[in-house]
């Protein structure tokens, strides 16, 4: 067993280790029916978790909408040939409109995962104004998950997260949970006051798809793979997060257990940030600053709203990337996932812009927005 660096999970006082299994992309994991395991599935989800577990890993995360996932899980977990309590077990639902219904769920999580307690549950996708509301009404979703904590089914409390940073701060400042499941990258860093937050608050720090919602960065374009040589683009991400004390565990999504050395390889040698580290986050830092996109989506928003739900600030991010590191194909796998009114990636079509010009005067910097949105609908959306 390869020895693995475990953080202390905030105020649950669990130790967990710097990278977490995730089972988003299991073999068939989406495919209809969830409730058919085929033979193939029920194989390589075991060769995945035996190897995870091999090499350090102590955390699984899972989701009651990711598919199959918990009923895979399920499966193989009691054939793995490790004792429960030497791995710890998290899955995640959204909020629930009543207590009752929350812990029905809870107790369907239970039944697929077969096991009869929980180390960890999140409140999934709390995304929005209404389910930071929702976390004050009584014998609503979070009542149904204090109840079942109580009866010994479920440790730490926690939500995940796709909103908005006022949104993600608010319902930090509650109190109410153990820890947050946040998205925070080097290519994405607009959650840092998140983390910090939540690190006042000794509260865990867990960051979701650092390579896939980080920048699709297991397929990288040959200028970043140059720009952060000697290491892979995964792993200076990889090593970015984890060289701050305050982050404690990565989620690491396989779909095969070869993927894994990538990351293992990743996190050696020690310290994680040093002149190595330094010299491609200046190279990276020195594209950047030429760009004159470079802070938006970073660290200002005040383009919005926008009257036709165009989420500015966010396709400017995008384009910046495509820019200055090529990332085409991030940005255009991101862009096609957007949805007016969607809470998860909200954003309408850059051709709904009729150029109206309101987003003009709040720029700070006096940007031609419509120019550029329309320039980035080509890159984007060609």
């Amino acid at each position: 067993m390869t020895g693995m660096e475990r953080r202390r999970f905030g105020k649950s006082g669990l130790s967990v280790s710097v990278l977490t299994l995730g089972t988003m992309r299991l073999l068939h994991g989406w495919d209809a029916p969830h409730d058919h395991l085929p033979d193939d599935s029920l194989q390589s989800t075991h060769a995945i978790v035996t190897t995870a577990l091999a090499g350090g890993i102590n955390l699984i995360e899972t989701a009651r909408g990711y598919g199959k996932s918990e009923r895979l899980l399920g499966r193989v977990l009691p054939h793995i040939g490790r004792p429960r309590e030497s791995y710890l077990l998290m899955t995640k639902a959204p909020p629930a409109p009543t207590a009752r219904e929350m812990r029905l769920w809870i107790d369907d999580s239970l039944t697929r995962l077969g096991v009869s307690r929980l180390d960890l549950f999140a409140l999934h996708g709390l995304n929005l104004e209404s389910h930071y509301q929702g976390l004050r009404v009584k014998g609503g979703a979070l009542s149904g998950l204090r109840q079942a904590q109580a009866e010994g089914l479920v440790g730490a409390i926690g939500f995940s997260s796709h909103g908005s940073l006022p949104i993600v701060l608010k319902i930090i400042a509650t109190g109410y949970f153990d820890f947050v499941n946040l998205h925070y990258y080097r290519f994405r860093r607009t959650n840092h006051p998140a983390v910090a937050l939540a690190n006042a608050l000794d509260m865990g720090v867990f960051i979701i798809s650092p390579n896939d919602k980080g920048g699709r960065l297991y397929e990288p374009p040959e200028k970043l793979r140059q720009l952060t040589a000697p290491l892979a683009p995964a792993q200076f991400n990889e090593r970015w997060l984890l060289a701050q004390s305050g982050v404690h565990t990565l989620s690491i999504g396989l779909s095969d257990p070869k993927q894994l050395a990538l990351h293992l390889e990743g996190l050696r040698p020690a310290p994680l940030w040093g002149a190595t580290e330094q010299a491609i986050d200046g190279r990276l830092e020195a594209i950047a600053s030429r760009s004159v996109l470079q802070d938006c989506g970073q660290d200002c928003s005040a383009c919005l709203p926008c009257p036709k739900e165009i989420h500015i600030p966010e396709i400017f991010r995008m384009d910046h990337l495509v820019h200055c590191f090529d990332m085409d194909l991030f940005a255009r796998y991101r862009y096609g996932m957007m949805r007016p009114g969607d809470h998860w990636v909200p954003g309408a079509r850059l051709e709904s812009c009729d150029r109206c010009g309101e987003c003009l005067p709040r720029c700070p910097r006096g940007l031609p927005i419509p120019g550029l949105l329309q320039e980035a609908r080509q890159r984007m959306d060609p």
